[in-house]
């Protein structure tokens, strides 16, 4: 494959991972705090403070995702066995798959441990309930909504993001043999 190709992939998939996870940061830190009384909201850091830091880690597990699991390459298999092929509707969202899910797992695992992490140290009741047990369920919970929110975004952003990289598009002429536009 073409070096430049190659390298306007990386590209995408960096760009692709930063935003999907700051959406994601931002959409879980309002999912924890969804329908929490106010006892339970004071053992948690106020908004501001969750959402700053709920961005900062979300996009820092996204890029630890982007440059060490091939999601662009998962994706990029499934939809050739579906035979979707770039830069049409079908293959972006067969392409889209394996980023949401993947993405979505991890980053959603991690913002959960860390919220349920610091609000489990501020819980004062004499018998607290299992650390292990309250953060999987809060993940539980917060999984179907930033799944469903993780794969809507990856698949109204990666063709803009894909054409303003230029791997298709006006900025990157039509589409040849061989170019692979990511999600």
């Amino acid at each position: 494959m073409d070096p430049e190709i190659r390298k306007k992939e990386k590209k995408v998939n960096l760009i692709m991972a930063v935003v999907m996870s700051v959406l994601l940061g931002v959409i879980s830190v309002f999912l924890a705090r969804a329908g929490k009384t106010d006892v339970q909201l004071q053992s948690m850091p106020p908004l501001p403070v969750m959402l700053i830091t709920g961005v900062l880690e979300s996009a820092a597990a996204g890029i630890v995702v982007a440059l060490t699991v091939p999601l662009a390459k998962w994706g990029h298999m499934l939809a050739a066995k579906a035979g979707a092929n770039p830069p049409g509707l079908k293959f972006t969202l067969i392409n889209c798959i394996p980023f949401a899910v993947g993405n979505t797992v991890i980053i959603s695992l991690v913002l959960s441990f860390i919220n349920m992490l610091q609000a489990y140290d501020k819980i004062d009741m004499p018998v607290k309930p299992p650390f292990a047990a309250m953060w999987l369920g809060q993940w539980v919970v917060m999984f179907p909504f930033t799944l469903v929110a993780a794969y809507v975004i990856a698949a109204v952003i990666s063709p803009i993001v894909v054409r303003a990289v230029g791997l298709r598009g006006p900025q990157g002429g039509p589409p040849k043999a061989g170019k692979r536009p990511n999600c």
